[in-house]
């Protein structure tokens, strides 16, 4: 009776959906094998995918597994069909709890289930169980105890992987290469009946395997999978970059409102010291000439008491002279400079005082800008505009070289032979000294390698702060340019080409033609670039020195510097033709972008769509990529 209970909570578990907590209405199930309701799958797929647009998959809401779908990136309403309906969840939902063996109901026998068959969908008792497991009809069964459903995710045998999408139960069985699609005999017979080539799996299979494209693949994936992760890289970097932006103007707008409240108080406090000052002269003055007249006042009170005198006495001398006397000092009274003093105190203010209230509404307009653009350059349908020049002082440039977080560094070779790095508004952020006539520069990893052509020296720099980490001697005459691929160091020494590592240890030697060999570069494929100024060629060399191709054309003069895009796109100075020559990886030609003057190096940096061009050793060109559409 106790293991009848287990097993009737068991399943009664499995049949609840994990998204609403109910019973499965629908019950369609994912390729990592959990199963969720029709309408709590479409639900949850449309709401995930609100906030990118258009999505190309989601994760699953129990295990969180990418799962990718196959439908229109555009509906993701739609995808939830595209996924199978689980009819062995559907079954239990739909029957009743109490569970019999259905082989021996069709014999009007009524037997405890034990057993399922996730093949025939059917509840097995113990000794039927025993019997499926024997007959050879039905050997290769997945048969599952009852108690065991709670520990397994439950779906159909065999899974979607093996099952035709537009028919149900059936299997896939052929392969149409004009459509380079799976299909069962059914869609053979429909919808494929006029192709040309329709083979069996097997033997699809067996060709594939032989063939190389499975590894084509692999390797097409990886590297846009890597182009994906720069991206990802930049983008989160960006974040971090409008936070530090907004960091700093909250930063520098307290102070500026520090600032304006100080100016304003302090201009407030001398307004008051003038009115406090002023009231006090006027109070003042008022004063005085309220003691005056009171003076006035009192001398006349005297006058008055004089003749008040002489009014009342009998003695006529007294009288005389009290009342001339009298009449002499009223005399003098009247003839004193006696005025009447009114003050008024007025402050007229600045006409810009109360514009701070009255014109000012805000402090600044915030914009935040979008700059999309295709994560695919397609250099031949874009235009240049240049937005931004300037000299570069004391310098023959020779390199330069843009370095994470859009900072760019400038090699001076002679001069004050250093290295400048400009931050992203091209303004001047550090200078690195100490070299001996610096020619090329390179980062790999967090780390800037600098040749020296007069030491024959590599110098090592942090790219964040920097400092000089180490330098390491090249046993070569000769020393230029520098390149590097995954974590391989590339530099250009007159007739040959070293591959070394990070630490300088010589891992490779290639001997080339000519020993002009000065600007070199990499591209994702393992070739390696270099140009020869003197014979005016391009030549690129695979990782076993072997020649793959050489570019030379009349259009081409004095080949300089190289760079390679994140589409292995080859860019050539052509310092003395005046243009830049854009190569594929194979070394076709793609365009030539003319009128750029004496072209000593050009950069491309796609994140910014920008390119850095130096136009006769000394003055830096930057020009912004505009669609030509």
């Amino acid at each position: 009776m106790a293991t009848s209970q287990t097993e009737t909570v068991l399943v009664e578990n499995i049949r609840v959906c994990s998204i609403c907590f109910e019973r499965f209405k629908t019950p369609r199930y994912l390729p990592c094998k959990h199963s969720f309701c029709h309408g709590c799958l479409s639900s949850y797929i449309v709401s995930q995918c609100k906030s990118t647009k258009p999505r190309l998959g989601f994760h699953c809401p129990l295990c969180r597994v990418y799962i990718p779908s196959h439908g229109d990136p555009e509906k993701p309403e739609e995808w939830v069909v595209l996924y199978p309906v689980n009819d062995v969840l559907q079954k239990l939902v739909a029957e009743a709890d109490e569970k019999y063996c259905e082989p021996c109901l069709r014999d009007n026998e009524k037997e405890e289930t034990s057993d399922y068959c996730l093949t025939c969908n059917e509840y097995l008792c113990m000794l039927c169980a025993k019997c499926h497991r024997k007959s050879m009809a039905s050997r290769d069964h997945i048969i599952i105890k009852i108690n065991e459903m709670l520990s397994i995710q439950i779906v159909p045998e065999g899974g979607p992987t093996n099952g035709c999408p537009k028919h149900n139960h059936e299997t896939i069985q052929m392969y149409c290469y004009d459509h380079e699609q799976p299909c069962c005999g059914l869609c053979v017979g429909t919808e494929h009946r006029k192709c040309e080539k329709v083979d069996t799996v097997e033997n699809a299979a067996q060709c594939l395997r032989e063939s190389e494209q499975m590894d084509t693949m692999l390797c097409e994936m990886n590297a846009f999978k890597k182009k994906l992760l720069k991206v990802k890289t930049d983008e989160t970097f960006n974040i971090s970059e409008i936070e530090n932006a907004v960091d700093n103007t909250v930063a520098k707008t307290e102070e500026e409102v520090s600032a304006i409240v100080q100016h304003i108080e302090r201009l407030k406090l001398a307004y008051l010291d003038e009115l406090f000052l002023s009231q006090k002269n006027g109070r003042e003055q008022l004063q005085r000439e309220i003691e005056k007249i009171e003076d006035g006042i009192f001398c006349i009170d005297k006058c008055k008491e004089e003749i008040e005198k002489a009014q009342g006495t009998k003695n006529g001398v007294e009288m005389i002279m009290n009342f001339f006397t009298a009449k002499e000092k009223f005399h003098k009274i009247k003839q004193s400079n006696f005025k009447r003093i009114q003050l008024k105190l007025s402050s007229e203010k600045k006409p810009s005082w109360m514009k701070i209230t009255t014109e000012m509404t805000k402090i600044a307009d915030v914009k935040l800008s979008v700059f999309s653009r295709p994560l695919k350059l397609d250099i031949s349908a874009v235009e240049l505009t240049k937005f931004k020049e300037f000299p570069i002082e004391n310098g023959n440039v020779y390199s330069g070289l843009f370095l994470s977080r859009g900072r760019f560094l400038v090699v001076k070779y002679n001069g004050d032979e250093t290295c400048v790095v400009y931050d992203q508004n091209w303004d001047c952020i550090h200078v690195i000294d100490g070299l001996k006539k610096p020619y090329s520069a390179v980062q790999c990893k967090e780390e800037i390698f600098v040749t020296n052509t007069v030491s024959n020296t590599v110098d090592v720099f942090s790219s964040d702060d920097f400092h000089k980490i180490r330098k390491f001697h090249l046993n070569s005459n000769i020393i230029n340019g520098i390149s590097c691929w995954e974590e391989n160091i590339y530099v250009a020494c007159g007739n040959q080409i070293l591959k070394i590592n990070r630490m300088g240890q010589i891992m490779q030697k290639y001997v080339v033609n000519g020993r002009n060999i000065i600007h070199i570069t990499t591209t994702t494929s393992g070739l390696i670039v270099y140009s020869d100024w003197k014979i005016e060629t391009v030549t690129a060399i695979n990782d076993e020195g072997c020649k793959v191709w050489k570019y030379q054309t009349c259009n081409l003069k004095h080949p300089r510097e190289l760079d390679v895009d994140s589409n292995d796109n080859i860019y050539i100075a052509g310092s003395k033709s005046n243009n830049i020559h854009v190569l594929s990886s194979s070394g076709k030609l793609i365009r030539v972008i003319e009128n750029i003057p004496n072209p000593t190096f050009c950069k491309i940096n796609e994140y910014e769509g920008t390119m850095c061009v130096c136009s006769g050793n000394e003055i830096i060109k930057l020009y912004q990529f505009q669609s030509s559409e």
